[in-house]
């Protein structure tokens, strides 16, 4: 493509999130909250329980697992730290060969053209490593460290609704 053709591509994407990996969910949050006064954090438990389909290198994950996100907004673009606690996800793989840091940035692709961006990936070679839903979001976290250093995620990035019990957030409430 050359620049014109480019700019033309890029106009209407929307990257909406960038999301790194940690061992320690609440010790991130915090000195996120400190040093850069970003916050609140939106805190979710991602388990067999709460999320359908996950999919790890092709294989449905049958055992039990549990991750954990918090997730803040700066303007329009979502932060994300995830904290895998057990089971087979991308993430303690990551960790272990990698460290904590950048996992991924996430694209935002409608409903109804996400096939067809996963097989234009698909077609430059380029897999799916994991994918999953929880509640109506759906994500698809591309092959792409190889090419770039860092995952690509695409997903629907709906707004959840979710009952009060499955979310909490950080740093708490004070009461008053």
């Amino acid at each position: 493509m050359n620049n014109d053709e480019l700019r033309e591509h890029n106009k209407n994407r929307k990257i909406y999130q960038i999301a790194f990996v940690t061992r320690d969910l609440e010790k991130s949050m915090k000195a996120w909250v400190e040093n850069l006064g970003i916050g609140p954090w939106t805190v979710l438990t991602f388990t067999e329980e709460t999320m359908k389909y996950l999919n790890v290198a092709d294989a449905k994950v049958t055992e039990p697992f549990k991750f954990l996100i918090g997730i803040s907004w700066v303007g329009d673009m979502q932060l994300e730290i995830v904290q895998p606690v057990y089971g087979p996800t991308i993430y303690e793989e990551f960790l272990d060969r990698r460290g904590e840091g950048l996992h991924h940035i996430k694209e935002q692709i409608s409903d109804d053209r996400i096939e067809a961006e996963l097989a234009d990936y698909r077609s430059r070679g380029i897999g799916v490593l994991q994918t999953g839903q929880f509640d109506v979001d759906v994500h698809y976290y591309m092959d792409t460290e190889p090419k770039l250093d860092f995952i690509y995620e695409l997903g629907n990035c709906p707004v959840l609704d979710l009952p009060p019990h499955m979310v909490s957030t950080y740093p708490p409430q004070n009461p008053e």
